[in-house]
């Protein structure tokens, strides 16, 4: 269907979905590499904040829970990756009526909430040996450009791409109403002119 957009339209939709496809391979090749190191280093520190509870574990106990501890956050890390990834690949659809429909829970799953939240399963394992739990404060946390990647560079091409695909929508269904012999809408009484 796309093919019957207005090649104006279909250009800018075009260039909107290649921007907001980089701006997600950044967060997702961030996620790869820094969220699970950002992970460790908060349990670190959580352990190194209690030092009593510490000082009461063998050596071995400790280095079987940092491992424990590194396997959680590289899965919860690897599972957000996966998610994301998903998500890209769904943006490149050419079904645009049905992916303007998601879009807002695509824009929500973005964000630094669903991110930090990748911590629990860490917080469960701590939790079990008696240790507070840790969080994740900001999307500074995993590296200084990563913050304005998410909050600034993907929302700003997230709106503009949802924007073009909202109005593609209307077209294709415009079209398809004209096609079934609908009735004609303000829009087509125009086009029938020219």
């Amino acid at each position: 269907m796309s093919c019957s957009l207005d090649p104006a339209l279909l250009k800018d939709l075009t260039e909107a979905k290649a921007a907001l496809a980089r701006h997600g391979i950044v967060i997702i090749r961030t996620v790869e590499t820094q969220l699970e190191p950002a992970i460790v280093a908060e349990v670190k520190d959580s352990l190194a904040s209690s030092p009593r509870r510490l000082a009461q574990m063998k050596e071995s106990d400790l280095d079987e829970l940092m491992e424990r501890v590194r396997e959680t956050a590289m899965k919860s890390a690897e599972e957000l990756k996966d998610l994301y990834t998903r998500l890209l690949a769904k943006l490149g659809t050419e079904y645009i009526v049905e992916l303007v429909k998601e879009l807002d829970g695509i824009d929500q799953l973005f964000k630094w909430d669903r991110i930090a939240k990748s911590v629990e399963p860490v917080n469960r394992l701590l939790d079990e040996k008696g240790f507070g739990p840790i969080q994740l404060s900001g999307p500074e946390d995993l590296s200084d450009g990563f913050k304005l990647e998410l909050e600034e560079r993907w929302n700003t091409s997230f709106v503009r791409f949802k924007l073009l695909a909202e109005q593609a929508a209307e077209q294709i269904k415009h079209e398809e109403e004209q096609e079934k012999g609908g009735p004609p809408t303000r829009q087509s009484k125009p086009r029938k002119k020219r």
